[in-house]
């Protein structure tokens, strides 16, 4: 009888416990999706009742990179597809700021080892569950490219997210670059005429400590402007020559809005200059 008595104590004790423990919290990243030379997750950061923050992760094999939304001279931009997502109005990507690389005869532009790229997600309605449905073309490119795909899928609920998890989605965002940056400024010097294409020169101010390379956007994606070229490499200020070849048949590159990306160090201005 006594026997009985603990057994009836032990299931009531273990009920009232399972009564009184916490819900599990959700996942702050999805499961990876996995290719040859890849993975890609999503990841959470919180919610501030009106905006999910989130970020899409790839991590990538020693030696290779992939591109960032104007590749350079070769590769591919990585196409985010959200059209599976549930209970989702707006998803905002925003890119950090990005590298150079030799290739071949030319230059590429993108990320090794890691990137997060954030995401802000707007709710349509602010009180139903979010769920964040991805599809990733994307390339990964050592000696040769090799087109690549995920897809993932992430829970986005009110709660607040793992700290580590909101700490690196925090890092990645810190790197987009933004107009304003403090520190960091870029101007268009002269513009010189004469030879088969307009030489725009432009001045920037930078992290003397660190180093600086720009990027150059056309208005449109018709445009395919080269890199510009460093004319210094030390001091607090750079200069940077762009030659206008790789404006649209028929369209006058001066007098062109374009945007221009700074970095420096770990800080990043965007900015967009009309030269004339």
């Amino acid at each position: 009888m006594e026997r009985m008595l603990d057994r009836r104590a032990l299931v009531s004790a273990l009920a009232l416990a399972a009564a009184v423990r916490p819900a599990a919290a959700s996942p702050s990243a999805s499961p990876w999706s996995r290719d040859s030379k890849s993975a890609v997750r999503l990841v959470r950061g919180g919610f501030d009742g009106k905006v999910h923050r989130a970020g899409v992760e790839i991590t990538l094999d020693p030696g290779t990179k992939t591109y960032w939304r104007t590749p350079g001279d070769s590769g591919v931009p990585p196409a985010f597809d959200w059209s599976g997502s549930d209970n989702v109005a707006d998803v905002a990507l925003a890119w950090p700021a990005p590298m150079r690389f030799p290739d071949g005869n030319g230059f590429s532009i993108g990320y090794k080892s890691a990137v997060v790229f954030p995401l802000r997600v707007t709710p349509r309605e602010a009180a139903r569950p979010v769920r964040l449905a991805l599809k990733l073309d994307y390339a990964v490119c050592d000696q040769i490219c090799i087109p690549a795909k995920a897809e993932a899928r992430l829970a986005l609920p009110p709660g607040p997210a793992e700290p580590a998890m909101a700490a690196k989605l925090a890092e990645f965002e810190a790197r987009v670059p933004r107009p304003g940056a403090e520190g960091l400024s870029l101007a268009v010097e002269r513009v010189e005429r004469g030879g088969d294409h307009p030489v725009v020169v432009l001045r920037a101010g930078v992290d003397a400590a660190a180093a600086a390379d720009l990027f150059v956007e056309g208005p449109d994606s018709r445009w395919v402007l080269p890199l510009p070229e460093p004319v210094d490499t030390a001091g607090p200020e750079r200069r940077f020559r762009l030659v206008m070849d790789g404006a649209p048949r028929g369209t006058e590159p001066l007098g062109q809005e374009l945007t221009f990306t700074l970095v420096s160090g770990a800080r990043a201005l965007e900015t967009r200059l009309t030269p004339r």
